[in-house]
């Protein structure tokens, strides 16, 4: 599998976050940009195969329409929890959306009813795993891919040589018998980390600021690196750890089908759970390859979810009624599909589109796979081949507006805000700029510019116009209308 961009993102919030979130707008691109027609479609369709009769339902969305975003989202109390599906869907404004990866659904604690597969979203890893999965990458393709994903953590310490480990996972919990185990945790799982027996590092702007063994909250702005309190972890990686370190994190991923390992940022976003379907055109399904024994998914017969690729390239997503996995494959053959991955089913199988749910689930849901909506255009960014997934940028008044944080870390650039005077100062090579929210007038080196649209903050982050600003920072611009990106070449 070929993934073309790689990236980082960094966790912001609003306030301390400022501090370099710029970016901004480019006079090149298209005025305005309609929505398209029939972008995401409802559909359904009864197909008959093998004597019987299945009822699909579905919708089919075309992932290059600039107004959508495809994501996983978890339940608003966190990783772990639960929610209503109707209500996951009108929070994350959603266009449509279907249930995403497996998860704990009998676990009896209703905040440890944990997803069973990955989930990625903006190059990020909200929860890790090892399974079959449907991708979407940044040059708005679907794939599918057998992936494992990892983090490696580095730590700096002044006068000492740099010490990395890799966590056992993301957003995860193996239990307070494992005491051996090394988790980090992000704002996707909740607010707090309270596991007992265990050492929480508290890590905010990369930098640890707490180490303790009490429960800790998960800064807005950072992390929770967990670390148990085995022999082994106390010996060799909370020694390693002192507050005020500075710590790299280094999300991968391994596609087991072609070896090929790289950055997670490769990835836009994706969902695992399986067995797959089909693929490239054919059945694919192995129930060995990618790890079902139970007889509800290998032979019984069941209601299904789905997400999957049709010839024309879009993103498919539905349910359909009580069928085999194996015959499930082929009516998704005869739909038109051409690439399709299990999700999960029976009383979690669940979908909706524009406003509707078109099938109701029989429980609360972990997690889903959804497309969300924006009001306006989204614009990419890629820096110098890197592309920016932690931000996409907006057409406001023919200007595009993008935060611009994501760049200034590519390219290497000082930065700085200053929440008393309300002023975001970028130094890079010669060139030294001061900025204001609200004031339309930027210093470059000394002298007034004019901006076509004033500094704008936008939960927490503020976006600048991309052509002005990134000029005066020596970038050349050139625009991918098919795409909506805007890529920089930056010295």
């Amino acid at each position: 599998m070929h993934i073309p961009f790689a990236s980082f993102r960094s966790r912001l919030t609003a306030g301390a976050a400022l501090l370099g979130c710029l970016l901004a707008a480019y006079s090149l691109l298209p005025a305005t940009a309609a929505a398209r027609a029939n972008s995401v479609q409802n559909l359904s369709k009864s197909i008959s195969y093998n004597g019987k009769t299945y009822a699909v339902k579905y919708v089919a969305v075309d992932l290059t329409d600039p107004y959508l975003r495809v994501k996983p989202v978890t339940a608003e109390d966190g990783i772990g929890h639960v929610e209503d599906f109707s209500s996951m869907m009108a929070r994350n404004h959603a266009v449509a959306g279907v249930n995403g990866a497996f998860f704990d659904s009998y676990e009896k604690d209703d905040s440890r009813r944990y997803p069973n597969g990955l989930l990625v979203s903006s190059g990020e890893p909200v929860h890790s795993g090892i399974n079959s999965s449907f991708l979407v990458l940044p040059d708005k393709t679907a794939a599918l891919a057998t992936l494992k994903t990892s983090q490696d953590v580095t730590v700096l310490h002044s006068g000492a040589s740099p010490y990395t480990f890799t966590a056992w996972g993301v957003n995860k919990y193996y239990g307070e018998s494992v005491i051996d185990q090394v988790v980090w945790y992000t704002r996707d799982f909740g607010t707090r980390v309270d596991f007992p027996n265990t050492t929480k590092v508290v890590i905010r702007e990369h930098r640890i600021t707490e180490i303790t063994q009490a429960g800790v909250t998960i800064p807005e702005d950072g992390y929770v690196c967990m670390v148990g309190n085995s022999t082994n972890n106390k010996t060799y990686i909370v020694p390693s750890l002192h507050i005020g370190d500075t710590i790299n994190i280094k999300p991968t991923y391994t596609d087991s089908d072609t070896g090929v390992s790289g950055p997670l940022g490769a990835i836009d976003a994706a969902v695992g759970a399986g067995p797959r379907l089909l693929k490239d055109g054919a059945v694919d399904i192995d129930f060995a390859r990618d790890g079902f024994t139970d007889p509800k998914i290998t032979t019984q017969a069941n209601g299904r979810s789905f997400v999957g690729i049709d010839a024309s390239g879009r993103m498919v997503i539905g349910t359909m009624s009580s069928a085999t996995i194996r015959d499930m494959a082929q009516v998704l053959l005869k739909l038109g599909l051409t690439d399709a991955m299990n999700l999960d089913g029976g009383a979690s199988s669940a979908l909706y589109a524009n406003g509707s749910v078109l099938t109701a689930p029989g429980r609360l849901l972990s997690n889903a796979w959804i497309v969300e909506k924006s009001d306006t255009p989204q614009i990419q960014i890629a820096v110098n081949g890197s592309f920016v997934h932690e931000f996409r940028g907006y057409l406001q008044h023919e200007t595009t507006m993008v935060p611009l944080r994501g760049i200034l870390e590519r390219i290497g650039a000082e930065f700085a805000w200053n929440g008393d005077t309300r002023t975001l100062t970028v130094a890079y090579n010669s060139n030294q700029l001061t900025l204001h929210p609200g004031d339309s007038t930027m210093l470059h080196n000394g002298r007034g510019v004019a901006l076509p649209e004033a500094p704008t903050i936008v939960d927490g982050h503020i976006y600048l116009p991309l052509r002005t600003v990134t000029e005066a920072l020596g970038a050349q611009i050139a625009w991918d209308p098919e795409l909506y990106r805007a890529s920089l070449a930056i010295p």
